[in-house]
């Protein structure tokens, strides 16, 4: 099966970005798989994502130029697409890649990442989107979505088939390193990812003001992860301030190294989402892998990807619920591998690069 894959491994550095990586270097190890790509990069890093900018028009145009040359030097390809979520410039950029590739390619596979198009097109776009997206989004002959729980978006845009394909991500804790700890030390508490109140970073800290006054030094907290704008990273070290001394800290990004380090010394992993377009976040996936107690909230597929024991859940923009959970969680006992257990089972590559072959092959 020869595939063009019209997306952008990172950097930015995000969930959809590192599973494009993935599929680039994995999928053509795989028997009877060509892969060709172009790398439709359009955002500088996160914090230019889904703006509207002129350059982005010009490389977008670039990239479909790269597209039909692909095409007529390689002959007919299915064209891999990852559909924007309910953001009308994203959209927009659909269109245009779209309407001007589409046509030329043997057939459209989706693969749904963000989660909110579908609701989007109902309830905030025009009749005139609303035709343009059934046209040119419409009829895929496969769409990829990430858990049954997220597929509407895929099916009210009516594809000839819809196949549920996890994500996976290569082992962050192989070997998984000892855990050894001191019953006297404070819980560390760990948040991993875009720090933007969306993501819940903001709920986190507000819950960790109300655990710091009512268990003053029982908890520390570690939020590792880069900011959408300036504001939000004045506004992040402003919550942040009134904490008492050595209580919280912002660290900014964190590579892959550091992000071990992290986990290795993290008690409890907390991720309270509550953006609109979540999936299934990889952080959450790390976690997993680390055999790190989560705390999150029930949201789109989270609670869908998760097992039931040592996964405690506050419902999305309540501080005062997180606070509780935290609570909780953090007199619980460690998870004894039982959390790595379920990452085996569920998220590897392997199993994730063997699920989308499958699928894929249902098209061919």
């Amino acid at each position: 099966m020869k595939l063009l894959v019209f997306a952008h491994p990172p950097p930015p550095v995000h969930g959809q970005s590192v599973m494009v990586q993935q599929l680039l270097e994995r999928l053509p190890q795989v028997a009877g798989f060509e892969i060709l790509h172009v790398n439709a990069r359009l955002s500088h890093d996160s914090a230019d994502i889904g703006r509207a900018r002129i350059g982005k028009l010009l490389a977008l145009l670039g990239a479909c130029v790269r597209a039909w040359r692909l095409r007529v030097r390689h002959g007919p390809a299915y064209f891999y697409y990852i559909p924007a979520p309910g953001k009308r410039a994203a959209l927009y950029r659909d269109f245009v890649a779209l309407l001007l590739c589409r046509p030329f390619f043997s057939g459209l596979i989706l693969h749904w990442h963000a989660v909110g198009l579908g609701e989007w097109l109902e309830t905030r776009a025009s009749p005139i989107e609303r035709w343009l997206a059934r046209r040119l989004l419409g009829g895929a002959a496969l769409s990829v979505v990430l858990a049954p729980q997220v597929a509407d978006d895929a099916r009210r845009l009516r594809p000839q088939r819809v196949a549920v394909v996890p994500n996976g991500i290569p082992d962050p804790a192989s070997p998984a390193p000892e855990r050894v700890r001191d019953p006297g030390a404070p819980c560390r508490v760990l948040y991993l990812g875009l720090c933007s109140r969306e993501k819940g970073t903001f709920d986190l800290v507000s819950a960790f003001a109300r655990l710091a006054a009512d268990a003053p030094g029982r908890f520390q907290l570690t939020l590792a992860g880069a900011v959408a704008t300036p504001d939000e990273a004045r506004d992040l070290r402003a919550a942040l301030a009134p904490l008492p001394a050595g209580a919280a800290e912002w660290i900014g990004f964190a590579d892959d190294a550091r992000k071990r380090a992290l986990f290795a010394a993290a008690d409890l992993f907390c991720f309270p989402t509550r953006y609109p377009h979540e999936g299934q976040p990889l952080v959450l996936i790390e976690a997993l892998a680390h055999d790190v107690r989560i705390v999150t909230t029930r949201w789109r597929a989270i609670p869908g990807m998760l097992p039931a024991a040592h996964v405690w859940y506050a419902t999305p923009g309540d501080p005062a619920a997180l606070a509780t959970a935290l609570a909780h969680a953090a007199r619980a006992q460690p998870p004894h591998g039982d959390l790595r257990r379920h990452y085996l089972e569920h998220f590897t590559p392997e199993r994730h690069v063997a699920a989308l072959a499958a699928a894929l092959r249902s098209v061919d």
